[in-house]
């Protein structure tokens, strides 16, 4: 993977994203009609962020940040607002880590220092290990015990082994990202105000 570029600039403040889970699958279809399908293996996400109406100063400095990162050569890391966020209503206080560890193409861990009787994460909540920068979603409400221990399930197996004593990040969640075009577009009106939609992917 390329040099990371940096945090992609958090002002001006975009309105809207656009988000797509997407799972590659190979499917074949026989003379009698069955079809066979196979995934490829890992989901990954893809997403618009698009600004309301900005000043040419404030689409400077998207454009300065983007000039770096030499159209989808480099990545960056990028929270975006909701969906980088849990909805837990109890989340631990303490830093969640993984109990033992769990091989490649794992789609659940055990966890330990949750705290007594917390709800880790909601279903459909996203998270990453601090081991690598690749980011999961749960698939089920992840609630720990009294003694601190959860079983965490979720969607997109683990790209790579994670070991045990592995820190989890449950919120504010930085998806590492590349811009999905080479060249992004961008619409000036009168008074000098422009609009602009950026098309990104999630890398690891």
């Amino acid at each position: 993977m390329a040099d990371l570029a940096g945090y992609f600039p958090s002002s001006p403040w975009y309105n809207a994203v656009e988000f797509k889970t997407n799972t590659p699958q190979l499917a074949t279809e026989t003379n009698s009609g069955k079809t066979i399908r196979r995934a490829y293996g890992h989901q990954y996400y893809n997403w618009k962020v698009k600004y309301p109406p900005i000043t040419r100063s404030e689409l400077g400095n998207i454009n300065g940040f983007l000039a770096q990162t030499f159209g989808s050569l480099y990545s960056f890391e990028i929270v975006l607002p909701e969906i980088s966020y849990s909805k837990s209503d109890n989340p631990p206080t303490t830093t969640v880590r993984t109990n033992g560890g769990a091989a490649k193409g794992a789609k659940t861990v055990a966890l330990t220092n949750c705290g007594a009787n917390k709800t880790v994460l909601k279903a459909g909540d996203f998270f990453r290990f601090t081991s690598h920068s690749k980011v999961y979603q749960a698939t089920n409400t992840c609630q720990s015990d009294g003694s601190g221990n959860a079983t965490l399930y979720f969607a997109g197996s683990l790209v790579s082994d994670v070991v045990s004593g592995t820190d989890l990040v449950l919120t504010g969640v930085a998806f590492t990202a590349i811009i999905e075009n080479d060249a992004h577009q961008v619409n000036v009106g009168l008074g000098g105000m422009a609009q602009l939609t950026l098309e990104m992917r999630e890398t690891w």
